[in-house]
């Protein structure tokens, strides 16, 4: 093959030849000549050679060849070679759509600059002008000027526009934007309308101008930048369902000016924000949307428009451009005023109808008065009560929410306030209740038993009762100015306690039958008011179980208390006891000798 320089195969019925048979071919085959044969298709790797310096002729004129193929998928490097070139003559074929270089393996379209010496001769085809050729076209402008080729003298077959133009003539004429490809009802074009894609300006036009449409139809074409003409039909309404919002992001222009349209929906606004242009001009517009304030006046055409205006049109003054701005005609707004036609940039708010207190204002001035009386009464309520809401909420949070107290945070289960002046009130806690509590393994502390002597009391109330979990408070008539003090320093204390830790409990007992307006501190009568408290007078029979019923119980492992402590409790019970009955004799002794002095 390396001395091979002339094969004529022309005048035979060769239908096909094998990819690559010239591109990796080593040789200097100078002329091949299959024309005159039944070729319908030809591999780019048949046309192009990489391993020749050069070749004079290839030729595959009058066949039937009406495309160009890369079976192989050759693709062109930056390093590919190609040499001096030669000429290749397609002339007298069925070509007709313009090929793409990119499935040709020419991928970055400068890579054909390395095809400098070859000559193609495409003459004598009927070309169609269309989209397909305008990427060569537009490309062929920039080396028409400077490098001269007979691919460039093609001439258009169709449409008839173009017919027997050639590209120079269009490149000069600057006509690339009769390029376009028409689209059929396939391509989702509406009936009886014209759709085509116009590379040129980036745009694909559906027309269905003066189609005598009464609705828009339920489908466009899946294209980018669709600009949708219905202009001059019979179409009265866009619902929210409508084609133009379906397809509102990739309509860059839309006109549906000269129909019967009356009203147009708010969605229909907010979905067309990015369309460049809007035109809706020449309906018969009753109403204008406030959601029209989505647009911007030189994007939209609503042409003149007549309206029974009111005070709540003021927005539009605000929306329409002034008197010199381009887009001043787009948009002419009148309102009937005395029988007269005016324009509503010229008209006061009097004139439309305005009041300074319209009714809007009026019914939100009542709802501003209303809501500020219901946060007035409620706040007030809430303080007057805040004490028993507290109370009620912590109730219903233990109800609703069961947690597990922890015994090593609390030293004591029950801390008992009581006066420490009523005998028979000590002597019924020394003797009933806390012997009581501690049979069933409560820590008790009970001040006037519990309390060391010398050590400062405010202190040692604070300690214990931080480290106590229950406060049994047993309210009494009557206490001196000593006690009294001590006795409201333990509620204080109490409610502190109580108020900062949602596992701690206070147990009220009514010794005395009080009522709430005799407590001086209102969150003690808090429970009284909400009869959250234990009546000594009508339980003295199960008191005591109501008591521990009431308290707050830690999980804890019951252990038998030693006999030393309960014979130092006992023995303090007993000291207490002896100490109520001496005390109850002297107050007898001082009455009788009171009795024997009145006597005397």
């Amino acid at each position: 093959m390396n001395f091979l320089r002339y094969v004529d195969l022309s005048h035979n019925i060769l239908k096909y030849i094998e990819p690559g048979l010239f591109m990796n071919m080593d040789g200097s085959l100078l002329w091949f000549d299959a024309s005159y044969n039944l070729l319908t298709s030809m591999d780019v790797t048949n046309i192009l050679r990489t391993k020749q310096p050069g070749f004079c002729r290839a030729d595959f004129s009058f066949n039937q060849i009406s495309k160009l193929t890369n079976e192989l998928r050759w693709e062109c490097k930056e390093d590919t070679q190609f040499g001096n070139g030669g000429l290749v003559d397609f002339f007298g074929n069925s070509f007709s759509d313009f090929f793409d270089f990119s499935e040709l393996g020419f991928k970055n379209f400068f890579l054909f600059g390395k095809l400098l010496y070859y000559t193609f001769d495409f003459r004598g085809n009927k070309w169609t002008c269309d989209c397909r050729f305008y990427p060569f076209a537009l490309k062929a402008t920039l080396f028409a000027e400077k490098l001269d080729r007979d691919i460039y003298y093609l001439k258009c077959h169709s449409p008839s526009e173009l017919k027997n133009v050639s590209l120079p003539e269009l490149m000069k004429s600057k006509t690339l934007d009769l390029l376009i490809c028409n689209l059929s009802i396939a391509d989702r074009c509406p009936p009886n309308c014209r759709c085509f894609y116009q590379p040129a300006r980036t745009r694909t036009v559906v027309n269905c101008s003066g189609t005598e449409k009464t609705k828009l139809p339920s489908a466009l074409p899946f294209k980018t930048d669709l600009e949708v003409d219905f202009s001059n039909n019979q179409i009265s309404r866009i619902d929210n369902e409508s084609v133009i919002l379906s397809y509102s992001h990739t309509i860059t222009s839309i006109d549906l000016s000269y129909n019967k349209i009356e009203n147009l929906p708010d969605e229909l606004f907010y979905k067309l924000r990015n369309t460049k242009k809007i035109n809706f001009s020449g309906n018969k517009m009753k109403k204008i949307p406030r959601a029209l304030q989505a647009l911007k006046p030189c994007q939209i055409y609503l042409g003149l428009i007549v309206l029974e205006c009111k005070c709540e049109d003021t927005w539009i003054q605000n929306w329409l451009p002034s008197s010199h701005s381009k887009c001043y005609n787009n948009t002419r707004m009148f309102c009937y005023n005395k029988n007269e036609l005016v324009n509503i940039l010229s008209m006061t708010n009097a004139d439309l109808g305005c009041k300074f207190y319209s009714e809007y204002i009026l019914w939100l001035t009542i709802s501003l008065a209303v809501i500020v009386f219901i946060l007035a009464v409620s706040s007030t309520i809430i303080f007057y009560f805040r004490f028993e809401i507290f109370i009620m909420s912590r109730k219903l949070m233990k109800y609703l929410q069961t947690s597990e107290v922890r015994l090593e945070l609390y030293t004591y289960d029950v801390y008992i306030s009581c006066s420490e002046d009523d005998a028979n009130l000590r002597r019924w806690l020394t003797s009933t209740l806390v012997p009581f509590l501690e049979n069933e393994n409560l820590r008790v502390f009970l001040p006037f038993r519990d309390s060391e002597f010398g050590h400062p009391r405010e202190e040692e109330i604070i300690e214990t009762m931080t480290k106590s979990l229950n406060f049994v408070i047993i309210l009494s008539e009557h206490y001196d100015d000593y006690s009294e003090t001590w006795i409201e320093k333990e509620w204080k204390y109490a409610w502190f306690n109580y108020k900062s830790d949602s596992q701690r409990e206070i147990v009220i007992i009514n010794y005395d039958m009080l009522e709430y307006k005799d407590i001086a501190k209102k969150y003690l009568g808090a429970f009284l008011k909400l009869h959250s408290f234990i009546d000594f007078s009508n339980n003295t029979k199960r008191i005591n179980e109501e008591v521990y019923n009431s308290l707050q119980h830690v999980h804890k492992t019951v252990r038998k208390k030693s006999n030393k402590s309960n014979y130092h409790n006992s023995f303090k019970n007993n000291v207490i006891e002896l100490e109520t009955i001496m005390e109850s004799n002297i107050k007898l002794k001082h009455h009788d000798k009171n009795c024997s002095s009145s006597e005397l």
